[in-house]
């Protein structure tokens, strides 16, 4: 007679071990992802403060070679220069900001209602009214407005301290790159360790001119934009060609992203004004990326605008406006790997 258990022991016991086997991988896997995607965030970080330092050491090396001075010299005056630039911007449009804006509480209903009516003479505008939401709609209760001032103000928190740790990790690689680079190429073979220095200065290299390529671009933007909206006649001109400029720096998405303050600003004056902002916007955007970027950009790395576009969007939606800014250098360090690492030493292709 057989001593095993009956089918009708065993078999609960079986499928409740497989189903904790079962819960325990989920968990497991969730865990893992989630974790991913911080550690994702916090690479994205670190990228960001070694953008910074590339940018810190390109400064401070050209002026090394200018005045002879000691890097960290350079560096600390490269520093000081920065930040008395920000912070003089800041007190500079600190007060025509509060000016501004009781100025647009008072006019800027009233160009929206021009508008408005601008665009219900034509059937399209009459369909983008309809989409519109209403007043109540953009007028939430006490509650969501508590809400949603507290959800703005974590962002803005979160920015700040994510701008700080960005800037002092690129401060601390800036001034000592050369411990960073050893310390990065000792995870590498001994007898691979020259092929990996050469492989970090070309990527160095590539993020240098890459960087200074769309520096001249921002200088460009900045100054049109600043002259454009000068001949208009709108207040805070300086303070949109910064803020063009500074957005340039995120290829494809800045220029948008640019666009909608000086919109805002020119309802004040008008529909009219408003519309040749877009005009004057569209036309330098033109400009830049078709001819100045394209021509800028020929002695740097080329980058395939698919592959660029794919990467800010991917990143900008798991990682937000840090993806997004750092989407692009991130695919030339990605490029400049794939060539020199897989494609030269693992397939011993050296063709460019």
């Amino acid at each position: 007679m057989s001593d095993s258990p009956a089918p009708d022991t065993f078999r609960p016991n079986i499928l409740a071990r497989r189903a904790a086997i079962a819960v325990g991988v989920g968990l497991l896997l969730t865990v893992l992802v989630v974790g991913v995607g911080y550690a994702f965030g916090v690479l994205m970080m670190a990228f960001a403060g070694i953008l910074f330092a590339v940018f810190l050491r390109t400064i401070s090396d050209n002026l090394n070679r200018a005045t002879g001075l000691g890097e960290n010299v350079c560096l600390g005056l490269t520093v000081l220069l920065l930040l008395g630039i920000v912070v003089g911007f800041g007190w500079y449009i600190g007060p025509q900001v509060a000016e501004q804006a009781q100025e647009m509480r008072k006019t800027l209903p009233a160009s929206v209602e021009q508008l408005k009516g601008e665009m219900a003479r034509t059937e399209t505008g009459r369909w983008l009214l309809a989409e519109l939401p209403t007043a109540k709609e953009l007028n939430p209760d006490g509650q969501a407005v508590v809400a949603r001032i507290g959800g703005v103000f974590s962002t803005a928190l979160s920015a700040v301290m994510g701008v700080v740790v960005v800037f002092f990790v690129g401060l601390y690689l800036a001034a000592q790159p050369r411990m960073y680079v050893n310390g990065t190429l000792r995870l590498v073979p001994p007898n691979r360790r020259q092929r990996g220095g050469e492989v970090l200065t070309k990527v160095g290299t590539a993020l240098r001119r890459w960087l200074m390529g769309q520096v001249l671009a921002m200088l460009f933007v900045g100054v049109l934009v600043w002259l454009a909206m000068l001949s208009l006649g709108l207040p805070f001109a300086l303070s949109l060609g910064v803020i063009a400029a500074v957005l340039t720096f995120i290829p494809n998405f800045g220029p948008l992203l640019a666009l909608a303050p000086a919109v805002l600003l020119g309802l004040v004056d008008g529909p009219a004004t408003a519309l040749w902002v877009v005009g004057l916007y569209t036309a330098i955007q033109v400009v830049e990326s078709y001819l100045l970027t394209p021509f800028i950009q020929q002695s740097a790395v080329s980058l395939p605008a698919a592959l660029t576009i794919t990467a800010q969007v991917v990143l900008g939606v798991f990682l937000g406006g840090v993806g997004l800014a750092v989407a692009t250098p991130m695919l030339v360090v990605i490029l400049v790997l794939v060539r020199e690492v897989y494609v030269r030493d693992f397939l011993g292709d050296d063709g460019e």
